[in-house]
């Protein structure tokens, strides 16, 4: 998204705000997967799409072990493709649901090797989630969102701190 922005496409700037960051995601996989039809039915190619990489194939060596292999979650790459070709979820979606599919996101995301979350001290973590002032877990989850937008991996982030990130989120979640 970072270079469709750099190209001027600013609908795709990165927002911390969930409702767009839904929006600039959607209209994004939107568009690549009304290009990849196009494109099958043209026999230009396909286009092999993940949420960490979107490759052109040509016609003859597009298998589908390369399409398989690129869904996320455990869902099929036509689930996640009639998912973003309803624009009546672009339309209709709102801010609460998008919430809820970001913390669903995250949850299944988060769950990487951590050590137990009795290991890391309550003010440990509100430090390395930048909490100011009481804690909730919109507080919580805000903050998680937005120090995610830095540290994760696919914002170039590093793992290591994102794993942090993580394992703080959880272990306040536990106090609330």
């Amino acid at each position: 998204m970072r270079i469709l922005v750099e190209r001027g496409f600013e609908q795709f700037t990165p927002s911390l705000e969930p409702l767009e960051l839904f929006r600039a995601h959607f209209l994004l996989f939107h568009l690549l997967y009304r290009l990849q039809d196009k494109w099958i039915k043209e026999e230009k190619g396909t286009l092999a799409i993940h949420s960490l990489e979107i490759r052109l194939l040509s016609m003859d060596n597009a298998s589908n072990n390369d399409l398989t292999n690129l869904a996320d979650f455990g869902e099929t790459p036509e689930e996640v493709k009639d998912y973003y070709l309803d624009y009546e979820k672009f339309i209709k979606t709102q801010e609460k649901e998008v919430i809820e599919l970001l913390d669903s996101f995250w949850q299944s995301f988060g769950k990487l090797p951590t050590m137990p979350s009795s290991h890391i001290s309550i003010e440990e973590s509100i430090s390395i989630l930048q909490i100011d002032g009481g804690l909730s877990i919109e507080t919580i989850n805000r903050q998680f969102r937005k120090l995610s937008q830095i540290h994760h991996p696919d914002k170039g982030g590093e793992p290591e701190a994102f794993r942090k990130l993580c394992e703080a989120r959880d272990r306040l979640k536990m106090e609330i």
